[in-house]
């Protein structure tokens, strides 16, 4: 099907994502709260910002397009809450490493890579970017439950 891509071991097509190589329209907002080194990926409607031009995977496009589905029509009004709300990004973004996981697993039988990849993105979501909310091994617990 043109336009559409499958992963392997995975059953869902889902349409190609666009990808710019900008920051999205409210990093100022972004940079008065959080930490921004320039390699960050943001999902802003249905657009993924990729300052840095780094390849993607297709679990990180996965875990982008959760926050598209979060966001729904209104990105702008998300942003603002996630930005403003501890609690809330904490919340979004388990969801979305919840998902980069499960993608990462259906594509990697490995436990031992399965069991990397899951400290990977737990050091990720407890990090500086988005506010130290959660231990890594919290955060460990959180996307592997």
């Amino acid at each position: 099907m043109p336009g559409l891509w499958k992963l392997p071991g995975i059953v869902q097509l889902w349409p190609m994502t666009e990808i710019v190589k900008d920051f999205p329209p409210n990093i100022d907002a972004i940079r008065e709260v959080l930490p921004i080194s320039g390699r960050e990926i943001f999902a802003y409607g249905n657009v993924i910002y990729n300052p840095s031009g780094a390849v993607l995977g297709p679990e990180l496009i996965a875990h982008e397009r959760v926050h598209f589905r979060q966001q729904g029509r209104r990105p702008k009004r998300w942003w603002k809450k996630f930005l403003k709300s501890a609690e809330f990004r904490l919340e979004q973004e388990l969801e979305a490493h919840r998902e980069e996981y499960r993608v990462f697993c259906q594509t990697h039988r490995d436990r031992n890579a399965q069991s990397g990849f899951l400290r990977l993105i737990a050091r990720r979501l407890a990090a500086p970017m988005y506010g130290g909310l959660i231990t890594a091994s919290e955060a460990a617990k959180e996307i592997g439950a």
